[in-house]
């Protein structure tokens, strides 16, 4: 019995001489500043926006404003295209990623992903006009046919696998594609069918229409650095809770079934 409070107390003083438990790099630097930096591109509404006050607004937002102040730190939104928030997340320029990004394997061999927070999927935006001679996707494969993407989006990716005899007009963001449908430069857009559902409310005098269903699966998910396991966990099970708890079901209802917000929109 000695012996074995020996070993017991050997083995306890041991424990408590043992360093603790280190957090990753990304966690570090984000108690250390006591900040959360987010980029996003901020034009993809309802889920990432700006208001005419230069606020950022939307379902993404809530979610890392609600992960900020679970951690006790401040939040930093950098604005950026979203051809650079995969880059951004991928090198540790940000701590996270956030603004409508599907989840591929292409993007997948960069970044964590947490998630999926929400499913969406391609669909097609046009005029009402353009709109009553597209009974299938064949009726926009072809060469008079022009259709206006966002550069670097699976939109993009989409629009070239379903669509390659259609003339593909690539624009920076996905606002400036639907000016081109709006100002009759381009006979439809592809976007996830979220962005459609807004710009359709939102430009109801030109009477656009989109397909009621989308023509892809995409899950939507949160890009994180690479380089800390520990980080995607925390994020991971911080979602896992909202939406066990409700609140992310909340959420979704406030951003996709209440439109007053849009009002805030320029």
């Amino acid at each position: 019995m000695k012996k074995l409070h020996l070993l017991l107390a050997l083995g306890l003083a041991l424990a408590l001489a043992a360093p603790p438990a280190q957090a990753g790099p990304v966690i570090q630097r984000i108690l250390k500043n006591k900040q959360l930096v987010v980029a996003t591109s901020g034009a993809y509404p309802p889920l990432s926006a700006k208001t005419k006050e230069g606020e950022f607004i939307g379902l993404d937002i809530d979610i890392v404003k609600a992960l900020a102040q679970s951690l006790g730190v401040r939040l930093k939104i950098e604005r950026m295209p979203f051809e650079r928030l995969i880059p951004a997340a991928a090198s540790g320029q940000v701590d996270l990623a956030i603004g409508g990004i599907s989840v591929t394997p292409e993007r997948n061999a960069k970044v964590y992903f947490a998630g999926p927070y929400f499913v969406s999927g391609q669909t097609l935006l046009a005029t009402q006009v353009v709109g009553a001679g597209i009974q299938s996707l064949k009726d926009v494969n072809r060469p008079g046919f022009s259709v206006a993407v966002a550069r670097g989006t699976t939109s993009e990716q989409a629009t070239r696998q379903v669509m390659p005899q259609a003339k593909i007009i690539v624009t920076e963001t996905m606002d400036q594609a639907l000016n081109l449908v709006l100002n009759g430069q381009a006979n439809a857009m592809v976007a996830d069918y979220p962005y459609c559902a807004v710009a359709v409310f939102r430009n109801q005098d030109s009477k656009l229409g989109t397909l009621e269903k989308p023509f892809t699966f995409e899950p939507l998910g949160i890009a994180l650095p690479p380089d800390d396991p520990q980080w995607d966990n925390l994020v991971t099970n911080f979602l896992f809770n909202m939406e066990g708890g409700g609140r992310l079901n909340f959420l979704k209802e406030r951003w996709f079934k209440n439109p007053a917000w849009m009002r805030l929109l320029p």
